[in-house]
């Protein structure tokens, strides 16, 4: 056989070869360090799956994949955008954005948007491919950032348009499967209404669809196996429970709620002593994570007061993570998939400080699947 016969078949078989996808991670952002925050890689496929009751916690013992200097205060807001998280803090506080690269690992500086939003905290969306700010008086977002060489600036496009609604009473939010449309639940402007509206991230226009409000509890995720969104579900007398949803048509102004379906399986109680708060994180392939924060139960650490109310200041906080399937079952209801795909994972770290939990820089667990 010729060399060049020789040649031309090895570049067919390198041609036919697949392009292997770089394998996705979870990550997590801790308060575990006294100058600021520390990002943890965890390799879901690592997590214990023969494991039948909840596993004890483990503490970290590698060191982190990377630290982010900043004081722990409630203004801080991280976001995951493309394969990189924001640190997104008060602009008076900070002048620029930190944004770490978890595939590169290296750490990009990003100015800040123009407007000041100390007295409520912003939506940050990733939609269309821009990250958008949602403030009740105005809206910005992220474009590309400039190339290696050049030297344009990175700089946010303003949108001079108010928000259907108040930030401070969004309840849920969901991206539409087209990509580009974001869905929101949360009051109105006029005083005890609430609604759901979209907003397309290519004509920069929002729509109200009506005054209902979806099912969930912050962020929910398509499943296209489903054909749904899925999230916790924000009812008070289900929460700990997940719950999927229909999509509603997006060129529809005005639209009924869409029928919804409450899990069978209960996953956390809000009413334990130890619970915290849960952040879910969609996998894709129908293939979720639930990220619970909690008390470690054996830190009783010393009394203190704050407004005149006593509680036990503690330190440990415990992360339960269980990765599961859903599917439907024969009658029509949302279950788990104990196998495959089912595994925990138990890690457990310290905070440096003592603040109240007041001043913790999120209610939930900051967990990304990047």
């Amino acid at each position: 056989m010729s060399k060049r016969k020789r040649s031309e078949e090895s570049g067919d078989r390198a041609a036919k070869r697949p392009v292997q996808e770089r394998k996705q991670h979870l990550y997590l952002l801790l308060d575990d360090w006294e100058r600021g925050y520390s990002v943890r890689r965890l390799d879901a496929d690592a997590f214990d799956s023969d494991a039948d009751t909840d596993l004890p916690p483990k503490w970290f013992t590698e060191p982190p994949l990377a630290r982010i200097e900043a004081p722990h205060v409630r203004s801080w807001n991280f976001v995951s955008h493309g394969t990189k998280i924001f640190a997104m803090k008060a602009k008076e506080a900070s002048p620029a954005i930190p944004a770490f690269d978890t595939h590169t690992l290296s750490l990009t500086i990003c100015p800040w948007p123009s407007c000041h939003a100390d007295y409520v905290i912003p939506l940050f969306v990733s939609v269309g491919g821009k990250l958008f700010l949602f403030l009740e008086d105005q809206t910005e977002y992220l474009g590309d950032p400039p190339s290696y060489n050049s030297k344009a600036p990175w700089s946010w496009t303003i949108i001079n348009s108010p928000l259907p609604f108040h930030n401070a009473r969004l309840t849920c939010y969901a991206l539409h499967p087209d990509g580009r449309t974001l869905y929101v639940s949360a009051g109105g402007r006029q005083r005890d209404r609430s609604g759901t509206f979209s907003f397309d991230a290519e004509r920069l226009e929002w729509t109200h669809h009506g005054d209902w409000l979806l099912p969930f509890d912050g962020q929910a995720y398509f499943d296209a196996e489903l054909e749904a969104w899925v999230g916790l579900c924000g009812k008070r007398d289900s929460a700990g429970y997940l719950c999927s949803c229909d999509v509603p048509p997006v060129a529809a102004e005005f639209t009924g709620p869409p029928s919804w379906k409450l899990g069978k399986d209960k996953l956390f109680s809000k009413e334990s002593e130890l619970h915290r708060s849960a952040k879910l994180v969609y996998m894709g392939d129908s293939k979720f994570c639930l990220v619970e924060s909690l008390f470690d139960e054996d830190d009783r650490g010393p009394t203190t007061v704050d407004h005149d109310d006593h509680y036990p200041q503690r330190r440990r906080r415990v992360l339960r993570m269980t990765t599961f399937g859903l599917k439907y079952n024969k009658a029509g209801n949302l279950q788990i998939m104990l196998r495959p795909g089912q595994a925990q994972a138990c890690m457990m770290f310290k905070r440096p400080h003592d603040f109240t939990e007041s001043s913790i820089a999120s209610s939930e667990p900051l967990a990304f699947w990047i």
